[in-house]
């Protein structure tokens, strides 16, 4: 059985994406609960921050996709 590397490393350059995807949602969701529970606004800036950091996640898998030549 033969090893392609350019697909594996396709899959771990796509997978460290969408786990600093996932990172970056965990991250928005605790800094956003704590300035809401800090000013009491819950839950706006903590939605504000977990939608943005999922809009700049999927710019971020985007952006690693054309580099690698995946997408047009």
């Amino acid at each position: 059985m033969k090893i392609d590397g350019r697909k594996i490393r396709v899959a771990l350059l796509m997978g460290n994406a969408v786990m600093t995807k996932a990172l970056m949602i965990a991250a928005a969701w605790y800094v956003g609960s704590q300035l809401d529970k800090k000013y009491k606004t819950e839950p706006y800036i903590m939605f504000g921050m977990v939608v943005l950091s999922m809009i700049l996640g999927v710019w971020y898998i985007l952006r690693v996709a054309k580099k690698l030549h995946l997408t047009d």
